[in-house]
């Protein structure tokens, strides 16, 4: 049971659904790019987005990592959504500043939409943290109104 009560609730549930789609993409992604090139810069494009074998691992990785965590219960799920959005947005903001940050993830250039993608995959999952933060502090309040200090 979720502190909500039933159910996985929506931190939970949102980092499974994430999580099997980054699998996916990592899956997916090694059928275009194959296991030769690992980590070069090459041209290999999955929906628009550059990708190579380091790729397809992190995309894969993460994938695991967040079906694994949602499966734990709500606090550790919300502090993984929050830590990997932190992560995404870091990669966001260093894609941004210099095209050879990322060229190990074959990431061209400071607009090149994976860029983007993290920008928004980060908000996103810190978004998600956060928002069920608060609402479980606030159902926390309104369940338990004597026992706050």
């Amino acid at each position: 049971m979720d502190r909500e009560g039933s159910g996985m609730g929506f931190a939970r549930t949102g980092a499974l659904l994430v999580g099997v789609v980054y699998l996916a993409a990592g899956l997916i992604g090694f059928a275009v790019t194959g296991v030769n090139g690992f980590i070069t810069n090459g041209d290999d494009v999955l929906l628009g987005f550059d990708i190579n074998g380091m790729h397809n691992v992190v995309h894969a990785g993460i994938g695991i990592y967040l079906i694994f965590v949602s499966q734990l219960g709500t606090a550790i799920t919300e502090g993984a959504l929050i830590g990997g959005g932190l992560v995404y947005l870091l990669a966001a903001f260093l894609g941004f500043a210099d095209e050879s940050n990322l060229n190990i993830l074959s990431i061209d250039g400071e607009l090149a939409s994976d860029n983007f993608l993290h920008l928004v995959s980060g908000s996103a999952a810190l978004a998600i943290g956060l928002i069920s933060v608060a609402s479980g502090a606030a159902a926390k309040r309104t369940r338990d109104p004597l026992e706050q200090g």
